[in-house]
């Protein structure tokens, strides 16, 4: 009898024993995951920001370019993520012209890499054309060295375009066509990751990666390399100084159409919603 008493005891002390290295192990394991959500979170953190809530592009940060009939301002709009947002408009029946809201101090930590997301919304006929939307490089676009996310024939088309150089000497682009087409009418989430070492782009649309076409085949990464026929694949802009939101079409559109933009961030990793 004594030995069952004993064997009793120690079966509960084991079991006692070993409840309290599980919640031991429960209470590492929550302390391991708040401190990597928390770490996650601090990566993630945008350097640059802006949800356009004061009605107006602060000077001090925001450079208005624009060319012919196209406009870009701060107005209220209904659905936005506050009362405000970035609108940029091109007329019907307008070619060349452009409207691009430019922020032209960047912080050094966004130099060679950036991490991206603006909350986007278009409305109307986008034309066939290319059209530029976002971009980022070297200070003076649209006469500089840089990366664009912008449509073509309706779908998304990445981008490295050297518009600094005269034609004829070395102007040039390196485009890559996706079969993605940005929604319409409705807000949606644009992200996007651009690396100058080595140059390459990411695009995300509401969290899905956007295959565009190298040669034949879908990849969710392009690179470039510049000139074309070179190894030169890295310090294609020489840093981003500027990040700019707009919009400008190379074809006369037949309507006219309107794209919006809120809470843009920028960041040194991804930043999502």
């Amino acid at each position: 009898m004594r030995l069952r008493k004993e064997t009793e005891r120690q079966m509960r002390d084991k079991l006692a024993a070993s409840s309290i290295l599980m919640i031991q192990n429960l209470i590492t394991g929550a302390a391991i995951a708040a401190a990597l959500a928390s770490s996650l979170a601090a990566q993630s953190k945008p350097v640059f920001s802006e949800n356009f809530e004061s009605g107006k592009l602060d000077p001090a940060i925001w450079d208005v370019r624009t060319m012919g009939a196209a406009t870009v301002g701060v107005e209220p709009v209904e659905g936005a993520h506050g009362k405000y947002a970035l609108h940029a408009h091109y007329p019907e029946m307008t070619r060349g012209a452009y409207a691009m809201a430019v922020a032209t101090h960047l912080p050094d930590s966004l130099k060679t890499h950036v991490f991206g997301r603006a909350y986007m919304k278009i409305t109307g006929t986008i034309p066939p054309s290319h059209n530029p939307l976002i971009i980022t490089g070297e200070p003076g676009w649209q006469l500089s060295k840089f990366y664009e996310i912008g449509l073509s024939r309706g779908f998304w088309m990445p981008s490295f375009q050297e518009n600094k150089s005269a034609a004829g000497q070395g102007r040039g682009e390196v485009t890559y066509r996706s079969e993605v087409p940005p929604p319409t009418d409705k807000w949606f989430l644009l992200e996007w990751e651009i690396n100058d070492d080595p140059a390459s782009m990411t695009l995300w649309v509401d969290g899905q990666p956007v295959p565009n076409k190298m040669g034949t085949e879908p990849v969710e990464t392009v690179t470039y390399k510049w000139p074309k026929d070179s190894t030169t694949n890295s310090n294609l802009v020489g840093g981003f100084k500027e990040f700019g939101f707009g919009v400008r079409a190379w074809q006369n559109p037949m309507t006219g159409f309107d794209i919006y933009y809120d809470d843009i961030a920028l960041g040194t990793s991804r930043i999502g919603k």
